[in-house]
Formats: structure tokens, sequence, C-alpha cells
């Protein structure tokens, strides 16, 4: 993963923006293969998803994750954050006390903003990330990988694997 030049705040939020997209991306598959309702999934019914869910914005995904497993409160709260923190960034920067990036301390407060959401971000990345391991290796799915892919998802496995039973716990019926 290339890092971007935090000096460079436009540079910081290109980079934030883009990551931000990949952890989308990764709560969606989620919610479609990990998290699954109970309907069969045939690749009519995933096309079907697909064309309900191509506009969704992510508050809906996570909606999903939230009907389909019981969260430990922490993970939550951080779910709720992020996503907060995630629609300023995108729809709102002027609301965010101080942003301005015409001004140096304008500058510093939305770099500081945008380093703690990537930060965020990442842990959420790597959260879920975990959970689709954890998923592969139950339903007995040999996805191929790399090497470094490998050695990059047992830092999460590491990180989070003993966990993951805890932040995503059944739903009680």
């Amino acid at each position: 993963m290339h890092q971007p030049n935090e000096h460079d705040i436009y540079s910081l939020i290109g980079f934030t923006l883009t990551y931000i997209q990949s952890v989308e991306r990764n709560i969606k598959f989620c919610t479609t293969f990990v998290l699954q309702g109970d309907t069969e999934l045939t690749w009519e019914r995933l096309q079907h998803i697909e064309g309900q869910e191509r506009k969704k914005a992510l508050g809906y995904f996570l909606g999903k994750v939230k009907e389909r497993a019981q969260l430990f409160p922490a993970f939550e709260e951080l779910l709720s954050e992020f996503l907060q923190k995630r629609n300023d960034f995108v729809h709102n920067q002027n609301k965010i006390p101080g942003w301005n990036l015409s001004t140096e301390d304008g500058a510093l407060v939305a770099r500081k903003f945008v380093v703690l959401l990537l930060r965020q971000a990442h842990m959420v990345n790597e959260i879920f990330a975990t959970l689709v391991t954890k998923w592969q290796v139950q339903a007995n799915i040999d996805a191929p990988t790399t090497p470094d892919l490998q050695a990059y998802l047992e830092e999460f496995e590491n990180r989070y694997g003993a966990y993951i039973d805890t932040f995503f716990s059944a739903q009680e019926t």
C-alpha cells in the first residue's frame, strides 16, 4: 500500500477517500456473503442484490451488519463514529469545526481529522478482513493468495482473530 504524503493535505485527502472506498467494498462483501440473511445465494439472487444495492450508502450496509449480528458495544461505537466521520469528510467538510484548507491552522485541523478517520477506517477494515478470513476457513473456501497477502492477513488474524466471535455474535431470536 502506498502511503500519502503527510505534508500535502490534498494527497492525504485523496488517499483517505480511496481507502475508505475499499473499506466500504469489504463491508458490502461481508453483508452479501459472510453475514448472509436466510435466503440461499444463487447467481440470480446475487445479481438482484447487486442491482438493489448499487447506489446504497455505507450506513445501509452497516445497518445490515447490525441486523444480522449482535455487535460488541465498543465495536458498534467504533462503526458509528467511523460512519459519522466518513460522512462529514465526504459530504460535510464545512461542518467540521476548524476545517479550512486555505489557512495553515485549518489545514492542520483537516490533517488531524483525516488521520483519525484513516486510522479508524484501517481498524474497521482489519476487523472485517479478519471476519472474511475466518468465514473462508469455516466455509472451506481456498481463496487464491500471495505470500505478501497471506502475511498481511495473518497480522489481522493475530490482532483480531480471537475477538471476532465477540465482535460479531449471533443475533438473539
